[in-house]
């Protein structure tokens, strides 16, 4: 990778940065800590940050996400994430 970053490179850690800050950002259960979903989308977004820099991302061990509980009622079960 080259030392530089193109425009498209620096557009995207902008989208990154802001959904980083925004994630964890939210206290909707008024705990002060952003709630689980939010966490892991702010990590997700963390991974493509560092992606963008050239660095490689070892993605385990794998974990399961809850369904929520309308997906619940629709008899949905946990599932795999990256």
């Amino acid at each position: 990778m080259s030392d530089t970053l193109t425009n498209k490179d620096i557009d995207k850690l902008i989208d990154c940065g802001k959904a980083i800050q925004e994630d964890l950002g939210c206290d909707a259960n008024g705990t002060g800590l952003p709630c689980r979903t939010d966490r892991l989308s702010a990590v997700e977004s963390m991974v493509e940050y560092l992606e963008i820099h050239g660095m490689k991302v070892v993605r385990e061990p794998k974990f399961w996400v809850e369904p929520s509980k309308s997906e619940r009622e629709q008899g949905i079960t946990k599932k795999e994430s990256i």
